[in-house]
């Protein structure tokens, strides 16, 4: 039987929704991909009082390991693209993890505390993996550009409720030479739209985080609802009035989109239309094959799986540790390394202490 995340049953069990609507995405004339919306929200879940008590605690300020990975991140972009294909091959598939910053608790199985964070991110610096950028996934979609064998997309929706974990992650990805693609709702993200945004806090964090280049950034829409339930004139007009006032605040153009709800709509040519290069949605494939790949026919509805929470394990694909999941997903299975402290806390689910946060 595949193996799926139980996100839906576990809504449905909570008796939040009472059924899941299909839709169709026309990626070529001659197939039609029918995927089912998902019934759990994908925008960064309001902050808990964990959080709020984190970030002025020393051991949240505390949370990076203190062992650099085995690549100075300083190295030329372009020659550690060719060493890490030199040594691990070109990349028939890479995955891409879906985050919500840095700390969250979605539900079982899908949540996240900041050391914990900084551990994943060390791990994939000590096994030399490449996190994907925005235009570099746009080159390997469109067939025009190699990517190594060991890559990983990284990916995190964001908005107004991301100030505290942004500006955290930023040293982190930093010291472990790693890079998100961050989906920003720019609802409310203005000073006069809300007191959390007062003297436009907000945009300024986002500004800082694009300065810090560790920072790709797309739409995750205004509204935030489900898209496969809006028709295209109005769903489209949405989606490029958010895609502008990013570009306006941010001064770069928007070439992606994370779906919200994870709810895949319209047809390429539609969103091409729009100035979208690729978009990601959730489980649009089959999970044992929840990559991205070369000149992916599903480029509008790109795949994200779940990173490992705290426990070691996955939600989707269920119960696979980060070595099981880049041995199924990554073309370079290998035996990995541990991270600095030994601790199999990401290798194993054996272990289910979290970080020394």
């Amino acid at each position: 039987m595949v193996d799926r995340i139980d996100r839906r049953g576990f809504i449905r069990l909570a008796g939040l929704f009472t059924g899941a609507t299909t839709w169709e995405l026309f990626v070529k004339p001659t197939f039609v991909f029918k995927v089912a919306s998902t019934l759990f929200p994908t925008q960064q879940p309001t902050p808990t009082n964990g959080e709020a008590q984190a970030e002025t605690t020393d051991s949240a300020r505390k949370v990076t390991p203190t062992q650099p990975p085995e690549l100075a991140p300083t190295k030329k972009p372009k020659a550690e693209l060719e060493r890490r294909i030199e040594a691990y091959g070109v990349a028939k598939s890479i995955p891409a993890f879906e985050y919500h910053g840095d700390y969250y608790n979605m539900y079982p199985g899908y949540y996240m505390d900041p050391g914990y964070f900084a551990k994943q991110m060390e791990w994939l610096a000590i096994n030399d993996f490449h996190a994907v950028t925005a235009d570099e996934l746009v080159g390997y979609l469109n067939g025009e550009l190699d990517l190594p064998g060991r890559s990983v997309i990284l990916t995190t929706d964001s908005g107004n409720t991301s100030l505290n974990s942004l500006p955290r992650m930023v040293p982190v990805l930093k010291e472990y030479g790693m890079h998100f693609i961050s989906f920003i709702w720019t609802k409310n993200m203005d000073k006069g739209e809300s007191s959390v945004c007062k003297e436009d806090r907000c945009w300024k964090t986002f500004e800082s985080a694009l300065s810090s280049g560790v920072f790709s950034f797309g739409c995750h829409s205004e509204t935030h609802r489900d898209f496969s339930k809006v028709k295209a004139s109005e769903g489209l007009s949405e989606l490029r009035s958010s895609m502008d006032e990013i570009e306006s605040r941010l001064g770069i153009k928007v070439k992606c989109l994370s779906w919200p709800y994870e709810a895949c709509a319209y047809t390429p040519d539609e969103l091409k239309s729009i100035g979208l290069e690729f978009a990601f949605g959730g489980t649009s494939r089959p999970i044992m094959e929840m990559a991205v790949y070369p000149n992916d026919p599903m480029r509008y509805c790109l795949p994200r799986i779940l990173p490992p929470a705290p426990n070691g394990v996955s939600g989707r694909p269920n119960n696979m540790t980060m070595e099981q999941i880049m041995e199924r997903y990554t073309n370079y299975p290998r035996e990995f390394k541990r991270s600095s402290d030994e601790q199999p806390i990401i290798l194993s689910n054996r272990t289910q202490k979290i970080s020394d946060r």
